[in-house]
């Protein structure tokens, strides 16, 4: 059977690279390369739930997830960094004790600790976990072995169009932001998402901070990830690395940003919340006052509306018609979990 996979995406990569075991498959990607949008640009953690105490159903989802894409991708997720999460001792959704109760309720492995680098007094809870995060540029690497193995024939700079629906025998949608785009002909599917055009700041930070990731938790605050297997670290920041949002059918760009998008680490970048990233994290890690910022990374993250009461994040794998299934996720981690379920659906129509 003839398959056409829309979205060289980390979703729509594992998935073309599934089916290509039982089919021809082509894999249509508008950008000069795979995984070079939101899956190329994030935090890079593979979840195992500590990060969802209000969303129960994306922990559990997160840690069954964990394990398959690990044996799917095991040479580029990195064992050797600490991981840390803190409860904010103010402004926080989850109190110490009921993170603790979640982590206990949920099997999650931790360790109550302290760390030298935290500001004490601004967290309630540092614990340990045993987290992992990937190395991006080794995660390319393997999709484009594994696609060129399986004989998927992938196709970049190459915008598919509506042409794509009668050219094939099945043809999977995993476009991410641009999912509705492919949906015109199915109206009923349409949905609203938020769109947030957001910032990553790769930095460099002292030798006291080497291999640990921090997270604070569970409200308007931020973390610290070592970027892959470099020296630098990449900023997350639940408040300041949202340059712009919109709830509807399609993301608004404001022009300043379009030559930013998904365009690798953009050097002294004409607009920047880098600063806002240090003045907020700094009271939680002080030694972020001594961050070089090396760039920024920008893309856009695309996600439910109004989830901010549990912040879920679930994965939509949806069969639109007897020959078009679309795939609609918010984390990496998920992305094997949902190409079978993808071959799932396509076998059930055989």
């Amino acid at each position: 059977m003839r398959i056409a996979v829309i979205g060289g995406g980390i979703f729509g990569v594992t998935t073309a690279i599934r089916l290509a075991e039982n089919h021809s498959v082509d894999l249509f990607e508008k950008n000069s390369d795979i995984l070079q949008s939101a899956s190329g640009i994030n935090q890079y953690r593979l979840h195992r739930g500590y990060h969802y105490p209000r969303s129960p159903d994306t922990a559990l989802s997160s840690i069954k997830s964990e394990i398959l894409f690990k044996n799917e991708f095991n040479e580029a997720v990195i064992h050797t960094n600490e991981h840390y999460y803190c409860i904010s001792k103010n402004d926080s959704f989850t109190s110490r004790e009921q993170y603790l109760d979640f982590c206990t309720e949920l099997n999650l492995d931790f360790e109550e600790t302290s760390l030298d680098v935290i500001n004490n007094s601004n967290v309630s809870l540092t614990i340990r976990v045993k987290e992992c995060l990937f190395d991006p540029y080794i995660l390319k690497t393997i999709c484009w072995k594994k696609l060129k193995t399986k004989g998927v024939n992938v196709f970049l700079n190459h915008f598919a169009s509506k042409k794509i629906f009668q050219d094939y025998d099945f043809i999977v949608i995993s476009t991410y932001s641009n999912t509705n785009l492919f949906l015109e002909n199915f109206p009923d599917f349409i949905q609203d998402f938020q769109y947030e055009i957001c910032e990553k700041p790769v930095v460099t930070l002292p030798s006291e901070l080497n291999k640990k990731s921090i997270v604070i938790m569970d409200g308007p605050f931020m973390c610290i990830d070592p970027f892959g297997h470099s020296n630098h670290f990449v900023l997350g920041n639940v408040v300041h690395a949202i340059h712009s949002t919109n709830i509807g059918k399609s993301p608004k760009i404001p022009k300043i940003f379009e030559p930013l998008l998904d365009n690798g680490i953009i050097k002294n970048p004409p607009i920047t919340n880098f600063k806002k990233f240090v003045d907020s994290g700094s009271k939680f890690i002080p030694q972020l006052k001594n961050a070089e910022h090396i760039g920024s990374m920008f893309t856009i993250r695309t996600v439910l509306p109004k989830i901010e009461k549990t912040d879920a994040r679930p994965t939509f794998v949806r069969k639109i018609s007897k020959n078009v299934i679309s795939i609609f996720s918010g984390k990496i981690g998920n992305c094997v979990d949902a190409s079978i379920q993808v071959e799932k659906l396509i076998n059930n129509e055989l």
